[in-house]
């Protein structure tokens, strides 16, 4: 049994359990510090030295240091981490694009940290690319997935239905930040057209900021887990919106969890995507053969959304088969096997 050490946020009990879970499957034994928590709770300096004292606590050596993104963490304590497991692969796995307000190929502070790692991987494939442009020759493309005991589907009662569903639903944050610069724009649109909308995230903004209608169309809750399973399956069509659609395979994480529990996903056309999934071509009719559906521009959505609403056979034969592929190939487990093939 080889042994994982993994430095990120785990009490969202996410993508960090996702990872750590994938990997007891393929018979590592886990470890994990919650170096997000220390930041928040500690901050600054202390958070530094309160996370390498958390570290120092294992004796034992690690074949892998997993730090998921790694911001929280300061070029020295990344360093004395290095220098504290000389065996063992020191590994980020980036989930985004942006490192606080810029792209990460943008932010010279944080170009020491990420050339202390043997691998980068980066789950959106024009962000390996614009890094190894630049120079950096430990980046790679490594998407996220889905875990279906986490995300699948769950038994789901009338009164759940109820609660959790509608017409059409969003999950993620609103704000006016530059990864969901649009989201708000976009939603409003839909809820001044009079669909019925539900809104669920967090607020990275005023709350006095948001639209009068988008407000009465939020939850104020996030749905994570079997909540997000729940209003997945309650909802005719779950809306997807990403704010980089020319970043190859730019995609938000979202739709392998969607998919996962079999729900309608319609969202943005990011450049790449008919390379993973089958899509409707631009300008063509929805057949059903589909496994999620896209819309090209603004102008596309609400002839999207309309003929997707009357037609819940085509609805059906979509998210199933959008499921079926992401329980074949897109699952945490199968890319944690993908990151350890190119390790070895």
């Amino acid at each position: 049994m080889k042994n994982v050490l993994l430095l990120g946020s785990m009490k969202d009990k996410q993508t960090g359990w996702y990872v750590a879970y994938s990997f007891k499957e393929l018979g590592y034994r886990i470890d994990a510090v919650d170096v997000r928590e220390i930041l928040f709770r500690e901050g600054g300096t202390l958070a530094q030295k309160r996370i390498l004292a958390e570290i120092d606590k294992f004796e034992q050596e690690f074949d892998i240091v997993l730090i998921f993104k790694g911001l929280e963490l300061h070029p020295k304590t990344v360093k004395t981490i290095k220098e504290k497991f000389p065996k063992a692969k020191l590994v980020n796995w980036f989930f985004d694009k942006y490192l606080a307000d810029k792209p990460i190929w943008e932010q010279q502070f944080f170009h020491e940290s990420l050339k202390l790692y043997d691998y980068f991987f980066c789950s959106l494939k024009g962000v390996a690319d614009k890094l190894k442009e630049i120079g950096f020759d430990n980046a790679r493309y490594l998407d996220e997935g889905c875990y279906p005991p986490w995300n699948g589907e769950v038994h789901i009662n009338n009164f759940q239905k109820k609660k959790y569903g509608a017409d059409i639903s969003f999950m993620g944050s609103l704000g006016f930040l530059a990864q969901h610069l649009n989201r708000v724009e976009i939603l409003y649109s839909i809820a001044e057209e009079g669909y019925d909308l539900k809104v669920w995230g967090n607020i990275a903004c005023d709350w006095k900021l948001i639209p009068p209608l988008l407000k009465t169309m939020h939850t104020e809750k996030n749905a994570v887990n079997d909540t997000h399973s729940m209003v997945v399956q309650s909802s005719l069509i779950n809306l997807g919106i990403d704010a980089d659609p020319s970043i190859e395979l730019g995609h938000s994480a979202r739709l392998y969890r969607v998919l996962c529990a079999g729900g309608l996903y319609l969202t943005t056309y990011c450049k790449g995507m008919e390379k993973m999934f089958k899509i409707n071509e631009r300008d063509k009719p929805i057949t059903g053969k589909e496994e999620l559906v896209v819309y090209y521009d603004m102008k596309d959505l609400p002839k999207i959304l309309d003929f997707l609403l009357a037609k819940p056979k085509i609805r059906d034969e979509i998210r199933l088969r959008g499921q079926k592929s992401v329980l074949k190939n897109h699952t945490f487990t199968l890319r944690v096997k993908n990151m350890l093939e190119v390790i070895k």
